[in-house]
């Protein structure tokens, strides 16, 4: 993971994000700790320089993910588990998070993405797609919606294998593609590669 991470900043990449979900927090964690094992991580991970903290706690704990953001010195970042507008806007009145993670293949699809993350903006919260099964589309729609710092994109390189319009990243920014449409057509190869067997294909007439 080291030399991959080291591989991306010699690129030119800027952000790193490292996955994790082990249940020793001496290693990492993914909604895997309680409140007060958080808290107590806290100033280790402002020592190593943390930009946010991913769902530390359980997705949906609402009061929380607010005691942990009053608390912590960075951004504490949510949102690939929540599936609604409402349930966005509950954790922004609550002031429970800075970092809005809305994907638009988990909510009501482009409108009530762009309204989640028009309303986070004008809470002055970052709004960082998830990068989940079509991340394809927020290249599309993260310059959609103001803000007062330029809009980051979730990116996971060995997804483009599926795609036939692959994204083009050149020292950390996204150039956005010219082609029509979504940049969502899954590659033919890749279909025929990935596809399981008897899902989604076409049948012969008889």
């Amino acid at each position: 993971m080291v030399r991959d991470l080291s591989a991306l900043a010699d690129q030119g990449w800027q952000r790193l994000k490292v996955k994790i979900g082990k249940p020793d927090w001496r290693e990492d964690a993914k909604q895997r700790w309680d409140l007060s094992t958080a808290n107590r991580m806290l100033p280790v991970l402002a020592e190593a320089g943390m930009d946010w903290f991913e769902e530390p706690v359980h997705a949906d704990d609402v009061p929380a993910h607010r005691r942990l953001q009053a608390a912590a010195p960075f951004d504490i970042a949510a949102g690939e588990s929540l599936y609604t507008y409402h349930a966005f806007a509950n954790f922004i009145a609550a002031d429970a998070l800075r970092v809005i993670q809305v994907d638009v293949t988990r909510v009501g699809g482009v409108t009530e993405w762009l309204q989640t993350a028009q309303h986070a903006a004008a809470n002055g919260l970052r709004v960082v797609p998830h990068a989940g099964d079509m991340m394809q589309v927020h290249q599309h729609l993260a310059g959609t919606f103001l803000s007062e710092s330029a809009p980051l994109l979730e990116f996971i390189p060995w997804t483009q294998d599926a795609f036939t319009h692959r994204s083009v990243i050149r020292n950390g920014y996204a150039i956005r593609p010219q082609n029509p449409g979504a940049s969502t057509t899954i590659a033919t190869q890749a279909r025929e590669k990935w596809q399981i067997s008897g899902l989604g294909a076409t049948t012969a007439q008889q």
